[in-house]
């Protein structure tokens, strides 16, 4: 026992000695730099170690080492612990089964040429594996296990234009050389940030063959950290969050990436778009490390985004939906989105990123739209639509900043209804192409009120819209120019044809003025009067019975507001027109109208009737509640022969020459005021077949007192009390004068009482009563009074004789009996 212990003791002695005399003079020296060399040699880089030393329990202890690559420090390690085998010093070589770097720092950089600063860490022999060339003496090192605990790794990448650094801590780290001859690692770590982010990376390099093979799990990475890598598609990153897993594989110098990623509160910008979104996504990628090409395609699961920016279509509101994509193109079908405040179906893709086009499509319910277009767009006068509609838009950026807008909206079999509009617009169908700068439609049509009408036209810029448009139907052809800037309508030209009735304006429509638009425009025309019963068949319907024909001229000038057209300036000129009305015809019509200041005036009215003219003017007050107004008529040399002819008494023997004027003056709410005075009088004619003086004409004579002429005709007239008196009507003829009062009333009832006077001189021949009836007459002068009743057109008469005596006499002479 004591002998044990004494050998025991010895032993330990020894143990002791030699680890003082390794600690303190044959590691710090000959070991130190030995290692030193060996990692050089391995590394090709410098290394430098601060202190060496040997524990029973950890091995071989290495404090402060650092290996760097001139300035640059590649790695440094506060401490390495590693257990060596002795036996293989002998043959000049290390092996380290095992060895841990605690509290290591290491600075990876991706250099320009695409190649990582620490390969050659990695690589036997360094830079001159392969090559043939001397030996080189001194103790080769081989590493089996390499560990990191609480490790540092600041990455740069020098091939981004602006540079990238980001920096992972408490880095867990194994890695281990595994037969035949590949390098095993197994990596976790966060990454420093705001929120802090975690990242674990599985993998394998198989050195012979320059393999990798790995797998990377994220968690809440946030990636505004890695922003730089998407300047390159000129997207500006400033929110969101990623949570996933990749594996990747490089292989003969290829690189291929499979993931499967969830972002949350993406936030990013390009060309003054802006998007926020969550979604889920699912890709594969391959790198070309030598041509530096990139190919890659996937799945984007789009859970809810918002899209703002995109110029005259809005903001973007809560898109859903799947979208596939590749390296070049985007597509997505069935993506839901509210659109304008609208709930769309929408179609969309990017054939080329290279020349980037976003074609977007969708289905529209025109009475969804509708609905939506009055609260959104604030259409209020948007009653009601229906029917279906498609919409694509195509955007592109214009290469200053901005974004080009192309689209188009078509519909078939559409309705859509205006508030206040008498009837819907019925059976559109329109192609209407847009974008930013304008829009154009061609052959489009639609049914309002029965009738079928077609229409093109174009608006360019809408910052100071210039418009084309043409309207036409069966019956109607409308074609126009416009320029619209500051509010105000600049009317170019414009031109239509309404059946047979030609029309054309110009001027301007000032829409700025609060108090409602005012007009400055000029108009001409060249009306079939006969169209006018056409235009206004239900709002005029006299119009009908007027029988109007033939052809007037106009020139209008109007100047005001719109809201009160009565105050507005009008100036009015009608020239040169033939027209008939009733089945009578006027020639050289001309009339000239004025309207200023709320007073409305005809300067001058003139016509030609029948060998004479007609010829007046008048005016109305319409700025009095009563619309008090004033007219003039004035007829001279009317020949009522010619005048006949174009009447239902063309047969009866009418003739004569007709002058006479009258002024009237009234209110215009109330017909029963009117008043007027007026005379005329026919000479040179035969007047007793007229409907009136004809059933005098047989009250008083028989047929065979020969022929019976009334020539002359004259009263001074008035109006008034609804109607038209006279107290001295005169007929004058070759047999009989009469004379005395009439009332003719509005309805067409008749009142009068004529004195008949019978010129004895002029009373024909018959048999042997001659010398009595000329004596009778002759003496009594007043032959009787006929009195008128009835209506004009079925007057009643009564006579009544003066002289009682010889009624009998009178009766069997004048009326044969």
């Amino acid at each position: 026992m004591k002998k044990f212990i004494i050998i025991a003791s010895a032993l330990f002695l020894l143990i002791v000695s030699a680890l003082f005399y390794l600690n303190k003079f044959y590691l710090p020296g000959a070991i130190r730099s030995t290692i030193v060399s060996a990692l050089s040699e391995q590394t090709r880089k410098d290394v430098s170690i601060g202190s060496l030393e040997f524990s029973i329990f950890k091995g071989f202890i290495l404090r402060d080492l650092s290996i760097s690559d001139g300035d640059e420090v590649l790695v440094s390690v506060k401490e390495v612990d590693c257990v060596a085998l002795i036996w293989p010093v002998f043959r000049k070589r290390v092996i380290i089964p095992a060895i841990t770097f605690r509290e290591p720092r290491l600075s990876l950089r991706r250099l320009k040429d695409n190649s990582f600063n620490l390969q050659e860490l990695f690589s036997p022999g360094g830079k001159d594996a392969g090559k043939k060339g001397p030996e080189k003496s001194g103790f080769g090192l081989l590493v089996y296990k390499i560990s990191i605990l609480k490790g540092n790794l600041v990455f740069r990448d020098d091939t981004l234009a602006e540079g990238f650094a980001r920096e992972v801590k408490n880095i867990q780290f194994n890695a281990w050389l595994a037969l035949p001859g590949s390098i095993k690692v197994d990596f976790r770590g966060e990454l420093a940030g705001s929120p802090l982010s975690s990242l674990y990376i599985s993998g394998e390099y198989r050195i012979s063959r320059q393999q990798v093979s790995a797998l990377i799990s994220v968690n809440n990475l946030a990636i505004r950290e890695i922003e730089p890598y998407f300047r390159g598609f000129g997207l500006e990153i400033t929110g969101g969050a990623i949570s996933g897993r990749a594996k990747i594989g490089v292989k003969e110098r290829q690189a291929h990436v499979e993931s499967v990623l969830k972002v949350s509160g993406l936030s990013l910008s390009k060309d003054k778009v802006d998007i926020s979104m969550d979604l889920g996504l699912t890709g594969k990628a391959d790198y070309d490390l030598k041509t530096k090409k990139t190919s890659f395609n996937g799945d984007c699961d789009i859970r809810k985004a918002d899209i703002s920016g995109l110029g005259m279509i809005g903001d973007l509101k809560e898109l859903y939906g799947k979208v596939s994509f590749n390296e070049r193109s985007l597509v997505a079908q069935g993506l839901k989105a509210e659109i304008l405040g609208m709930p769309f179906k929408v179609n969309m893709g990017i054939k080329d990123f290279s020349t980037l086009v976003l074609n977007v499509a969708t289905h529209l319910d025109l009475a969804v739209f509708s609905v939506a277009a009055r609260e959104k767009l604030n259409l209020a006068r948007l009653e009601s639509a229906a029917g279906q509609a498609d919409l694509s838009v195509k955007l592109y950026p214009d290469g200053k900043g901005g974004w080009v807008i192309q689209g188009k909206f078509s519909t078939s079999g559409a309705d859509l209804k205006l508030s206040g509009q008498e009837a819907p617009v019925e059976n559109i169908t329109a192609a209407i192409e847009f974008s930013q700068h304008g829009l154009s439609w061609t052959e489009s049509s639609f049914r309002y009120k029965g009738k079928d009408y077609r229409s093109s036209g174009e608006l360019s810029d809408f910052a100071s819209p210039k418009i084309g448009a043409r309207l036409s139907s069966r019956d109607l052809s409308l074609s126009g120019s416009f320029n619209i800037s500051e509010g105000i309508i600049h009317i170019i030209q414009a031109k239509g044809k309404y059946y047979d009735s030609r029309f054309s304006a110009r001027g301007s429509l000032d829409l700025s003025d609060p108090s409602g638009p005012r007009a400055d425009v000029k108009a001409e025309a060249e009306i079939e009067v006969d169209d006018l019963v056409k235009i206004f068949p239900e709002r005029y319907p006299a119009l009908k019975d007027m029988r109007l024909k033939g052809k007037l001229g106009f020139e209008a000038e109007l100047s005001g507001s719109l809201n009160d057209l009565r105050s507005c300036s009008i100036k009015a000129l009608s020239s040169g027109g033939s027209f008939s009305a009733w089945g009578l015809n006027f020639n050289s019509f001309t009339l000239a109208y004025i309207q200023e200041e709320g007073v409305s005036r005809i300067t001058s009215l003139r016509a030609g009737f029948y060998g004479g003219e007609i010829y007046g003017t008048a005016s109305l007050n319409m700025s009095s509640p009563n619309l008090p107004y004033y007219a003039e008529l004035q007829a001279q040399g009317i020949d009522l022969e010619k005048l006949k002819m174009d009447t239902a008494s063309r047969s009866k023997k009418i003739s004569g020459v007709l002058n006479g004027k009258m002024k009237l003056n009234g209110f215009s709410n109330d017909p029963d005021k009117l008043s007027g005075a007026g005379d005329f009088s026919v000479k040179g004619g035969r007047l007793w077949e007229l409907n009136l003086l004809q059933g005098i004409g047989k009250l008083l004579f028989a047929k065979d007192l020969g022929s019976i002429e009334l020539s002359e005709c004259s009263c001074a007239f008035l109006v008034k009390d609804k109607a038209v008196r006279t107290d001295n009507l005169n007929l004058k003829g070759n047999v009989a004068e009469l004379s005395g009062p009439i009332k003719i009333g509005f309805d067409g009832s008749l009142e009068g009482a004529l004195d008949v006077h019978i010129l004895s001189e002029m009373v024909p021949l018959s048999g042997t009563l001659k010398d009595v009836t000329t004596a009778l007459m002759g003496k009594v002068g007043k032959f009787g009074v006929i009195k008128l009743s009835g209506s004009l057109s079925e007057p009643k008469y009564s006579f009544s004789p003066v002289v009682t005596n010889i009624l009998k006499g009178l009766t069997n002479m004048i009326f044969g009996k």
